[in-house]
């Protein structure tokens, strides 16, 4: 309980300064427009280029652009806005990946810049590429096709992600690095990535307000959280949200040296949880490692985990979880499998039960000095060894 508790004190101190800073500087970029401010007009197919506009745009301005247009381009003016508006493409040229940090789009240490309906796709390494303290928002976007990532944030950029799909990204669908936030809004999906689909590491925060995100068809893990974190808070617009992370050839979600965190009861009075569903992933469900946690001290969240190929919920190497009500584990090769785990508390409440029973082999499955406390959980098969700590209300054979 201890080690539990220190995470959901540090993730909320952490992750209340990542979103804070992140408000702070949308709201100093999208605030009043410079008086000389003006909306101006990018024909891509009349032989304009969104390049040439992009150097005599003025803070504040609005580039409305048509078409196709075959270029790469990069951002160094503050409150900019850039409207596709719905129909516009942005067109990297294919071909193989070039160097790392080249882009269709680099937003480049700039604060309030907006993208927003447009088909971006074809660049030979990035879509998007938000580095050096950048803060923008991306709205109504699709990203695919594009060689390495789709969207990548790196070096203390932050991002508002609104309704965007990132598709078919050679490697990651969507890195968040090296102390970057991104903030999850509306429906976001990244999808048929070669690697993972949503990877938050080095120090980096994802929190999801209201979204539902879909993390599925990856060749890698769904979600992937290394010494970083993921959140849900408790704030009402935060309601309804929901994480899937399906048909994955890795894990469904995978947390090491970072959290996984649900915050807030019942959202503004209402009873509605956060989802959590992993399925039908080639790896495990849900995979702790690496003094990873999973956060659930609030009965806020339900957890889905069902019909992965692997373990549904894996936990070993220093992970922990605190986990109360909500947990779903069943029809997977193995239920729970915690083996070198640091401590484990899964209870459930009658408002939001917890079951790991129906699984294909044993349900729970408590190996090398893991120590676990079950408050009412209804679980099948338990087996231990001799080195197991356990206590609650089913206790080790």
């Amino acid at each position: 309980m201890t080690h539990a508790r220190m995470w959901v004190g540090a993730v909320v101190v952490i992750g209340l300064l990542g979103v804070l800073g992140l408000s702070g500087s949308l709201k100093r970029g999208v605030g009043i427009a410079g008086d000389d401010s003006a909306v101006k007009k990018i024909k891509c197919d009349t032989g304009q280029t969104l390049t040439d506009a992009l150097k005599k745009a003025k803070p504040g301005d609005t580039l409305q652009v048509t078409c196709t247009c075959h270029e790469r381009v990069t951002i160094t003016t503050d409150r900019l806005t850039l409207d596709g508006g719905g129909s516009a493409v942005l067109d990297g040229g294919g071909g193989g990946p070039t160097e790392l940090f080249e882009a269709v789009v680099i937003i480049d240490g700039v604060q309030g810049v907006t993208l927003m309906g447009f088909t971006i796709q074809n660049g030979p390494s990035l879509g998007i590429l938000g580095v050096g303290g950048a803060a923008f928002v991306v709205k109504d976007t699709t990203v695919q096709n594009n060689g390495r990532a789709g969207i990548f944030l790196n070096n203390n950029s932050s991002a508002e992600l609104i309704d965007v799909e990132v598709k078919d990204s050679g490697g990651i669908g969507i890195p968040v690095q090296n102390n970057s936030t991104a903030v999850f809004k509306g429906h976001i999906s990244s999808t048929g990535s070669g690697s993972n689909g949503i990877a938050v590491q080095s120090g980096s925060t994802l929190e999801i307000r209201g979204a539902s995100v879909q993390a599925s068809s990856n060749g890698g893990n769904g979600v992937d959280i290394v010494d970083s974190q993921a959140i849900i808070f408790g704030y009402p617009e935060s309601q309804g949200s929901i994480l899937t992370a399906h048909n994955n050839g890795g894990d469904g979600i995978f947390v090491a040296t970072g959290s996984l965190s649900f915050f807030g009861g019942a959202f503004a009075g209402t009873g509605s949880l956060a989802t959590i569903s992993a399925s039908n992933n080639g790896g495990n469900g849900i995979a702790i490692g690496l003094d990873g946690a999973v956060v659930s001290p609030f009965g806020a969240a339900k957890f889905m985990i069902e019909n992965n190929q692997q373990r549904g919920l894996n936990v070993d190497e220093g992970g922990s979880a605190l986990i109360i009500g909500g947990l779903t584990v069943q029809n997977n090769q193995t239920g729970l499998l915690a083996d070198g785990a640091g401590t484990l508390t899964l209870v459930s409440v009658s408002s939001n039960p917890s079951s790991i029973e129906n699984n294909t082999g044993t349900d729970v499955d408590l190996r090398f000095g893991t120590r676990v406390t079950f408050g009412g959980v209804s679980i099948g098969s338990i087996t231990c060894d001799a080195t197991v700590l356990s206590r609650g209300t089913t206790v080790c054979p």
